[in-house]
């Protein structure tokens, strides 16, 4: 056993005498580097007179051979007693390399991984560059899909936003967003999650299954405003009377005939907002809305992301797998269809009026990123 010295260091040390006590260490691996702390206390005792044996017999966890390395790195190390940067394999790219493709991805951030490659000289794989990306804190990202705009339907937007960027949020309130929308049998449910690896999916057959075939789906119409009022949710069927059977502006016009009168009665101000689809603008239904004294919101082409009431339908088709799952395996009849249209009214009336409420006051937020982006594309 060494000898005692009763030194101020010895007594710091012996909390750390075994492994078992170490904070940090249980069952030291040979191959697993000392911490920086561990590393200092080394060096310090055999600073003040200790021989390697004493060291190792205080902690015997630590190999003789890594407690004569550690002291003989110790100057390289500094007072620190980091770690020193490890030779390895040479970089296969450098500094201007590395340059060279930030500028690529800066002047074009759509290139392809062929094309830094190339830029490069071929000297590297893939992986490669992909790892020096990570590094820089760049990675590729899905590319968002929305609607195309040509510059006059830009313009347009921008117009809009300038008429009513100083609306305040009770004239928000007040405006009954409306629209439709198509729930199918097997889509519009949120992304399943699981914790299998991705390349264990296919074996583990943990897949979410998603109907490539035709499959009985619905039209619905709805409409809310900020007041917390709403309409139901309604089926839309198509006029049987028209050459394809689908919904046209007569249906439009009795659907408003039916629902307005009460949805929009009480409320001082309201404004009414509908997209520019044919069946909407159409004389007949235009005609009858002038003639109830209604007030329109002239809306913007190609617009999906400036009404909130997209939002409500992400919603509304999570809501409706939430409360059945079992639609995505129901056959395809009319059993199902109907189904499929009381789950979703249910699913409607569940939706809480606060969700409402702060969907109407995101409007401020979009117009702005209008003005902002010169009439291009929001956030939303």
């Amino acid at each position: 056993m060494p000898p005692i010295r009763h030194t101020a260091l010895q007594l710091v040390q012996n909390q750390y005498d075994t492994p078992s006590q170490h904070p940090n260490v249980t069952q030291r691996s040979r191959r697993c580097q000392l911490a920086p702390h561990e590393r200092v206390r080394l060096v310090e005792l055999k600073a003040i007179g200790w021989s390697y044996t004493e060291i190792h017999e205080r902690y015997p966890y630590i190999p003789i051979g890594t407690i004569k390395t550690t002291v003989a790195r110790a100057e390289k190390r500094g007072p620190t007693q980091a770690a020193l940067p490890r030779s390895g394999t040479p970089k296969k790219l450098d500094e201007t390399d590395r340059l060279r493709i930030l500028e690529a991805i800066s002047e074009n951030p759509r290139i392809k991984y062929d094309a830094l490659l190339a830029l490069v000289n071929f000297k590297c794989g893939r992986a490669t560059i992909w790892r020096l990306l990570q590094g820089e804190n760049k990675r590729k990202w899905l590319q968002l899909q929305r609607p195309e705009l040509t510059d006059q339907q830009a313009r347009q937007r921008l117009a809009w936003a300038h008429r009513v960027q100083d609306y305040d949020s009770e004239k928000w309130k007040k405006i009954f967003w409306s629209d439709e929308t198509t729930i199918e049998r097997g889509k519009g449910g949120r992304r399943e999650w699981t914790f299998t690896p991705r390349n264990r999916q296919i074996a583990e057959r943990d897949v979410q299954q998603v109907p490539c075939h035709k499959s009985v789906k619905q039209m619905f119409w709805a409409a809310f405003s900020g007041t917390g009022r709403r309409s139901g949710l309604i089926p839309l069927f198509g006029d049987p009377d028209s050459p394809n059977g689908g919904v046209n502006r007569f249906v439009i016009l009795e659907l408003y005939q039916r629902v307005l009168p009460t949805l929009l009665s009480g409320v001082e101000g309201a404004v009414f907002q509908q997209d520019n689809a044919s069946v909407h603008t159409a004389h007949i239904v235009r005609d009858w809305i002038a003639d109830q004294d209604y007030e329109i919101m002239k809306w913007p082409p190609y617009s999906p992301d400036l009404s909130p009431i997209e939002n409500l339908w992400s919603l509304l088709k999570a809501k409706i797998y939430e409360l059945h799952p079992e639609i995505r395996g129901m056959p395809n009849n009319d059993d199902t269809l109907q189904f499929i249209i009381g789950v979703a009214q249910i699913a409607w009336s569940m939706i809480d009026i606060a969700i409402l409420e702060n969907l109407a006051i995101t409007m401020p937020h979009r117009v702005q990123q209008v003005i902002e982006n010169d009439g291009w594309y929001t956030s939303y």
